[in-house]
């Protein structure tokens, strides 16, 4: 089966969307960019509408010309100060730190889980929000009844954004996981025997249906431009083979934005 990840954005979207309605007050989601970027702009004017069509207010600062680590802190802080969510579209050019950027965010500010505060409560199994990626392969695999434990499952890629994040949840549902990078040797005789593989790479088609078992499971969160297309780190022909696939694009991805926004309302909401 091919999952639809815009549809089952559009369900949690109609789910947020009344959510918001029984709110004295809309969150708002406050967006820090630097510098031009199209594939950075195109992924923000899909956060945007989003929030459009929910009701979320949009609070942005975008950094046209080089800046300093510093003084985009000092934005975060001062934004800190209010019931918001703060993301920071990534990626960000070579003249900022990235990390020390991502650190200012308090937990409760960040529902793209990526501050080292944030990934150390998640990590513990206290923040109250999954990491949106992760968020997202859940809520796939629950909506399709796959139950993860004692499954083998082969995550490709130990990246912040799919990797590690995903491999801390899968163990936790006692899962059996393996993790494979660039560097592992036959990689092949991981794939072939796993029952969910979880795709994080940036590699295009690099999964071929040679590499898995009939009946897999395949998650596919890598995504790479090839002559201006998005591609997925499995050949689409493995989709023939697996019992579950999802496509790039129109995937995880769709999914991936829908969990970024139920972070928000999670975080955002008043004691």
């Amino acid at each position: 089966m091919i999952i639809d990840g815009r549809a089952i954005a559009n369900d949690i979207k109609e789910k947020l969307k009344e959510e918001i309605k029984g709110r004295d007050m809309p969150p708002t989601l406050f967006i820090i960019s630097i510098g031009e970027n199209s594939v950075s702009e195109k992924f923000l004017s899909v956060k945007k509408k989003f929030a459009r069509d929910i009701g979320v207010l949009i609070g942005e600062k975008k950094f046209v010309e080089a800046t300093s680590t510093e003084e985009v802190i000092k934005v975060i802080s001062s934004s800190a100060k209010e019931n918001i969510g703060i993301i920071v579209q990534l990626p960000l050019p070579k003249f900022v730190d990235v990390q020390k950027v991502l650190n200012a965010i308090p937990s409760i500010h960040d529902p793209d889980v990526l501050s080292e505060e944030s990934c150390a409560l998640y990590k513990e199994g206290t923040l109250p929000v999954l990491p949106p990626v992760t968020a997202a392969i859940k809520e796939i695999l629950f909506r399709h009844n796959v139950f993860v434990g004692n499954k083998n499952v082969v995550i490709v890629g130990e990246g912040k954004l799919v990797g590690t994040p995903a491999e801390i949840w899968f163990t936790r549902h006692e899962s059996n996981v393996t993790v494979i990078g660039k560097e592992t040797l036959n990689p092949k005789s991981y794939t072939l025997i796993a029952d969910i593989i979880v795709l994080g790479a940036g590699s295009s088609h690099f999964l071929k249906p040679d590499m898995i078992k009939q009946g897999v499971v395949i998650l596919d969160a890598g995504t790479s431009e090839t002559g201006g297309e998005l591609q997925g780190d499995a050949d689409p022909a493995c989709a023939k083979k697996a019992s579950l696939f999802t496509p790039v694009p129109g995937g995880i991805g769709p999914v991936t934005v829908a969990m970024l926004f139920s972070n928000l309302l999670e975080l955002t909401k008043k004691e």
